[in-house]
């Protein structure tokens, strides 16, 4: 066996016995213990200071703590200029995403790629490791979002049990919210008085949205009724009994995950179809892509364009429309 098969070959099982979870090494940092953790530590900083956005840094601070787990032995990122280094750093990818989508592994390849740049340009590596990897090909030509109806959605809100989740499934269905601005929402930011909803977006920017949806509004009001008294402070979706705390992103999938399968809907329907969901049905509602362009708050209205999912019957009956005032 060459020697780099003799290093890369046990890892995995390696690891999975001394740390049977990554999660735990995430959440209490102890991952930068070692060298890679520590240098990684150094660049979360420096993007952090960068205004990245909080899902980001949650995203890259995975991938980074498994590479200092996966390779507690070396000195610090440097451990990977030398020959063996690059299949180093393909067999993590491999090992931990090889089997995912290609826009998962693009994106831990990203995450990778941005750490060794930031590490050569600091002189913590000799060269960047990762430049020659390339991110693999997405055959399907991009993502493709789906946009659900009325029904649909109406469905998957009043089949939950909890108010919360009612209120909370709403709030990505009808007002648009990412799943990030879902999960950093505080009771606070839900005026009932005034009926607005402060929204903290990407890139730390926050939106005052008009809370019109009666409904939304009656329901939001029966659940602060449950929950009180409360604090400002508390965040709609928390983990547990941390009131002050959001859930994490992973947590977040898997409550939207569960609350598919209360509904009895597929679970392939993902979260952010919710916010395509929104746009769409209320640029059918009046045909006005510039409303659409406000609920997403989207900074041009081409971006929203992409969220509107017109049909061929919408064509057929437009072309009909279109047929009666022929001549008329």
């Amino acid at each position: 066996m060459s020697t780099l098969a003799a290093r890369v070959m046990p890892v995995g099982p390696m690891i999975r016995e001394a740390f049977p979870s990554y999660g735990a090494a995430i959440k209490n940092k102890s991952y930068r213990q070692h060298p890679i953790g520590q240098q990684a530590a150094r660049y979360l900083r420096s993007i952090r200071w960068r205004d990245y956005a909080d899902t980001t840094l949650l995203a890259y601070e995975e991938t980074f703590a498994k590479l200092a787990i996966d390779h507690d032995d070396f000195d610090g990122l440097n451990g990977f200029c030398n020959p063996a280094g690059v299949e180093y750093l393909r067999d993590f990818l491999d090992r931990h995403w090889g089997g995912c989508l290609p826009n998962t592994r693009k994106r831990h390849l990203s995450a990778l790629k941005s750490l060794c740049e930031w590490a050569t340009d600091a002189g913590v590596m000799d060269w960047n490791a990762a430049a020659s990897i390339k991110p693999p090909r997405n055959r399907s030509g991009g993502v493709e979002r789906v946009a659900y109806g009325v029904k649909t959605l109406h469905l998957l809100v009043t089949r939950q049990p909890s108010m919360r989740d009612q209120c909370a499934l709403q709030l990505l269905c009808r007002m648009g919210l990412r799943k990030n601005e879902l999960r950093l929402l505080t009771l606070g930011d839900i005026d009932l008085v005034r009926n607005l909803l402060v929204v903290h977006g990407k890139g730390g920017k926050v939106a005052v949205m008009p809370l019109a949806i009666k409904s939304l509004q009656e329901d939001l009001r029966l659940y602060l009724q449950e929950r009180a008294p409360y604090n400002v402070a508390e965040h709609l979706l928390y983990p547990r009994s941390h009131r002050l705390q959001p859930m994490d992103p992973a947590s977040v999938h898997r409550w939207f995950k569960r609350c598919l399968e209360t509904a009895g809907l597929p679970a392939t329907i993902k979260a952010h179809e919710m916010r395509h969901s929104a746009a769409d049905n209320l640029w059918r509602s009046d045909g006005d892509i510039v409303k659409a362009q406000q609920l997403l708050r989207h900074a041009s209205v081409a971006t929203t364009q992409a969220y509107l999912h017109p049909t061929r019957e919408d064509l057929a009956q437009a072309l009909e429309r279109l047929d009666e005032s022929w001549g008329a």
